[in-house]
């Protein structure tokens, strides 16, 4: 087979659950911080626009949207982290040959990753939604 050949199968591979969740983990960093900077933003621009009084409700409602995505992104990631520890601890079971214990493992790690994913995607909306509030901040000066 020629190197071409074995790029393909590799890429025809699935991840594991170490790979994705290290993927998603790089992701919801991202998303965080980018929660976190927005929510900082906010508060330097209630100082800045303190003299705007109509602009405040928009400046508050996007520091709220920042603040909804900074919460679903520790939550998100703890969730995530569960998942590995579940994952890692599943494996164990399964040498020792516990069924019952691996079965519950399995739903742990399956409700754990669910969750993660719901919390990214909640975390990118705020994220999204913050932005539009600022962004209707900006183009009304």
């Amino acid at each position: 087979m020629t190197s071409t050949d074995d790029w393909l199968k590799k890429q025809g591979e699935p991840l594991s659950l170490f790979d994705l969740a290290n993927r998603w983990g790089e992701a919801l960093k991202v998303v965080g911080a980018g929660n976190g900077a927005g929510l900082i933003a906010g508060g330097a621009a209630l100082a800045t626009f303190a003299k705007y009084p109509n602009a405040l409700p928009l400046i508050k409602a996007g520091g709220v949207c920042f603040f909804v995505g900074v919460l679903s992104f520790a939550v998100g990631f703890a969730s995530l982290q569960l998942a590995i520890f579940s994952y890692d601890a599943m494996l164990h079971e399964v040498r020792l040959k516990k069924q019952e214990s691996v079965r519950n493992l399995e739903r742990t790690i399956a409700i754990a990753m669910a969750g993660a994913n719901w919390l990214a995607l909640g975390s990118a909306t705020a994220f999204v939604l913050g932005l539009l509030f600022g962004l209707r901040v900006f183009l009304s000066f």
